[in-house]
C-alpha cells in the first residue's frame, strides 16, 4: 500500500439548507452550535425530534447560500422532511443532492489539500477553491482528525480518479473504509446508530453537542440527560479475542452488557464499535459471548 490513498463511497448523504433564514431552521433542529459558523467553516451535528431522538449524525458547513449537511446515505429526505415540517414562513428551502454526487475519503496521511488541516479554532472547514476535477473539500473526522471528503459531481468521476491516479494515489474500496473508520472509533448512522438513539448515547458529547447554543427541538431532553448524568447505554471501543459478528451481544453471567454493531478483524486484532451499559462505561470492563455456530467463546474488553 502506498502513503497516498483514497477511499470511494458510492453513496453520501448530501442535504443543501438554502434561504435567507437558513441558518436559524437549522439551528432549530441541530444539536451543536450553527449561528456563529463562519463561511467555510463546519461542524458535527446530531438532527434531534422533538423527544432527542437522532433524525440524522452529519456534518454541517456553512456555504454563501446556506448551510451544507454531508454524511452516511440514507439520511436526506428524512432530514429534509423534518425541515419542511418547522418552516413555515422562513425562506429556508431544502435541496436533496445524493444523486449528483460520490465521495473520495482521504485519511489525514494522504490529506490533498494542505490548507485544510485540523486547528483548535476551525476543526472542520471547507476549500472550494479547487479545481474542476477534484470538487470542493471538506473536513471531517471520519478517519480520525484531518479526514477530508472531496465531494465528486458524477459527471467529472473520471477526470478525478485519472488525475488522483497520475499523482500516485492508490484507490481502496468502501468495504476498507469501513475498517479503518471502525478503527478509528466513527460511528456510521445507519449501522451503529439511528433514530432509536439519543444523542448522548453515541458519546460524542464534545465534538457535537452544545449544551449552551439555545433552544432546539428535542433540546430540553438532551439538557435534561446532561443534568442528570442518567444515560443508561453508549457506543465504546471494543477489544475482542475472537471473531463475533456484528449484532453479538456480550454478557456478563446472565446479563447482556454491550451489543456490537460494527467489527473488524485482521491477522492482528479485532476490534468493534457497540454499545455497553452504564455498568461497562469504564475502559478495561470485559464480557463474554459463546458463538452458537462455533461453541467458541469472545471476550470483548472496553478500550
Amino acid at each position: 500500500m502506498t502513503n497516498k490513498t483514497f477511499y470511494r463511497l458510492d453513496a453520501v448523504s448530501v442535504l443543501d439548507v438554502q434561504g435567507a433564514d437558513a441558518i436559524a431552521i437549522v439551528h432549530n433542529l441541530t444539536t451543536n452550535e450553527v449561528k456563529s459558523l463562519d463561511v467555510a467553516e463546519g461542524r458535527e451535528t446530531f438532527v434531534t425530534d422533538v423527544r432527542g431522538k437522532t433524525l440524522g449524525h452529519v456534518m454541517m458547513f456553512r456555504t454563501s447560500s446556506g448551510l451544507r449537511m454531508i454524511g452516511p446515505s440514507g439520511q436526506s429526505n428524512r432530514i429534509a422532511e423534518h425541515a419542511d415540517r418547522y418552516t413555515i414562513r422562513e425562506d429556508a428551502v431544502p435541496v436533496i443532492r445524493d444523486e449528483e454526487f460520490e465521495a473520495f475519503v482521504f485519511p489525514s496521511d494522504s490529506n490533498p489539500c494542505p490548507q485544510l488541516q485540523s486547528t483548535e479554532a476551525k476543526p472542520h472547514q471547507f476549500n472550494s477553491e479547487n479545481d474542476d476535477h477534484l470538487g470542493e473539500l471538506y473536513q471531517s473526522m471520519w478517519l480520525g482528525h484531518g479526514t477530508v471528503i472531496a465531494m465528486i459531481p458524477k459527471d467529472q468521476l473520471k477526470p478525478a480518479l485519472d488525475r488522483l491516479e497520475k499523482e500516485g494515489y492508490e484507490l481502496l474500496s468502501e468495504a476498507e473504509f469501513h475498517h479503518r473508520r471502525v478503527r478509528c472509533g466513527f460511528p456510521w448512522y445507519g449501522i451503529d446508530l439511528d433514530d432509536s438513539n439519543l444523542p448522548q448515547e453515541a458519546d460524542r458529547d464534545e465534538i457535537a453537542v452544545s449544551f449552551t447554543k439555545g433552544c432546539y427541538l428535542g433540546q430540553e431532553t438532551v439538557a435534561r440527560l446532561d443534568a442528570l448524568g442518567q444515560v443508561q447505554k453508549k457506543l465504546v471501543r471494543w477489544s475482542l479475542v475472537g471473531t463475533p459478528d456484528a449484532g453479538t451481544k456480550l454478557a456478563v453471567g446472565e446479563k447482556i452488557v454491550g451489543r456490537l454493531t460494527s467489527v473488524v478483524s485482521d491477522e492482528n486484532q479485532s476490534l468493534a464499535i457497540g454499545f455497553a451499559r452504564r455498568s461497562h462505561f469504564e475502559s478495561g470492563s470485559t464480557a463474554s459471548a459463546t458463538i452458537e455456530s462455533t461453541g467458541k467463546e469472545v471476550i470483548g474488553t472496553v478500550l
